[in-house]
């Protein structure tokens, strides 16, 4: 997945980064975040890196240790500017470890941190990680009792065979006789992207066992959303695929010992709204039967895109424009939306004088011709929900209301366990 993603990434066009956001009740000291970066770090060594010098003949990209830099840590005075950087400011793979750890002042007190990393560097999962430790060092937690908490996985509950996932998703389309439905575009001339954050309340319904999982629940939200989103805008509402990433990791990003990087892969959901007289429920059950059957699956290759960043005798040179080419002409059976589901946090994600986090959330990155990630994350009896999107598919005012819709149908579905 570091690789695929680095042959696709133009640094001078796209802003694939993970953006994670934490919000303390207190106010945090620089020069203290500073050295328990820096201590993190030290401990993660496969991401104090950066990108060697690499000539087009290499047969792979080339990393070296890297010194963190001066800036990779510093105070900002306007949240709105620092998130919008996050967003739209990958830190460069050449410069030092590209990570970037950001504070601002929080709306009603407090103090935001914002962590912005290189998505060919790390996923959601190692970005939480690595927020949980700098927590531990900045509090000055002992040692055996760091990162004791643990993150529910996207999925996964088993090893599994990395993969690189991206390339499952033509395939699974074409098994199901239909291209993805693109979301009706109320697009911006601006470029760059935008999220809108918000939080639920995750109080749960009294129905009877088996419940559907938040994840289940989130992935209906997002497909009645966009079907009703579709609908009002007179554009086709169907099919409706959705990318779901699965964390490869047996025990979760936080288990002792989890592998830090990009450790994932993509499971395609498609489940199509039912007829309107059958109910939301039909909808939940037939996406809880494919997420089911989407952890029990083995993970195979990756497909010819995997392949070809794989092939020893092909220079990085010539796997990067092929690899761009090959997303291109997979372009109409991209999925319509990505949802990812980082689960329960339970590390306390304690700042010590700071406090602990009372706010998370986290955005995957977007690209075109997809446009739109939802990303969530459950800390203390609430749901983090980010909607990320790019200005070329929706405007921030047309975003905001496919956002607030989106929190209101999910709303909807965990008080009543899914059965509306």
């Amino acid at each position: 997945m570091d690789e695929y993603s680095r042959h696709l990434l133009q640094e001078h066009l796209d802003a694939d980064t993970v953006h994670l956001e934490a919000h303390l009740p207190g106010t945090v000291d620089v020069e203290r975040l500073r050295a328990a970066f820096t201590q993190t770090l030290a401990a993660h060594p496969t991401l104090q890196v950066r990108q060697a010098d690499s000539h087009w003949w290499h047969r792979r990209y080339r990393w070296e240790p890297a010194p963190i830099g001066p800036t990779a840590v510093a105070a900002t005075a306007d949240l709105g500017l620092t998130r919008h950087r996050a967003l739209t400011e990958p830190p460069p793979l050449a410069d030092g470890p590209p990570l970037r750890l950001e504070t601002a002042p929080a709306p009603g007190g407090g103090t935001a941190l914002l962590l912005t990393a290189a998505h060919t560097l790390a996923d959601a999962g190692t970005c939480l990680r690595l927020l949980c430790d700098v927590a531990d060092h900045y509090s000055g937690a002992p040692a055996g009792q760091r990162s004791g908490g643990r993150a529910g996985q996207r999925s996964g509950g088993r090893a599994r065979q990395r993969s690189g996932s991206a390339t499952d998703v033509p395939a699974t389309v074409a098994a199901r006789g239909g291209r993805p439905a693109r979301i009706a575009p109320a697009a911006s001339p601006t470029p760059g992207t935008g999220v809108h954050l918000s939080v639920l309340p995750l109080a749960r319904s009294a129905a009877k066992p088996p419940q559907p999982t938040v994840n289940d629940l989130l992935l209906a939200a997002v497909q009645l959303t966009l079907a009703e989103w579709n609908q009002r805008h007179g554009h086709p509402t169907g099919p409706i695929h959705l990318s779901m990433p699965i964390d490869d990791r047996p025990h979760g990003p936080l288990a002792p010992g989890a592998p830090m990087g990009n450790h994932n892969h993509l499971a395609t959901i498609h489940a199509d709204a039912p007829a309107p007289d059958a109910g939301a429920g039909t909808l939940v059950g037939r996406i809880s039967a494919q997420t089911r059957a989407a952890k029990a699956a083995p993970v195979t290759g990756g497909g010819p895109v995997a392949g070809l960043v794989s092939t020893p005798w092909l220079p990085v040179g010539a796997k990067a424009p092929l690899t761009r080419a090959l997303r291109r002409i997979a372009a109409p059976w991209t999925s319509t939306a990505l949802v990812s589901n980082l689960g329960r946090v339970t590390h306390p994600l304690d700042f010590g004088p700071a406090g602990p986090a009372d706010a998370l959330w986290f955005s995957a990155p977007v690209r075109m011709p997809r446009g739109l990630s939802v990303s969530a994350l459950t800390l203390g009896g609430r749901l983090y929900l980010a909607v990320r999107h790019c200005h070329q598919l929706l405007a921030e005012p047309a975003a905001a209301e496919l956002a607030g819709r989106c929190a209101e149908i999910l709303d909807a579905l965990v008080k009543d366990g899914g059965r509306r």
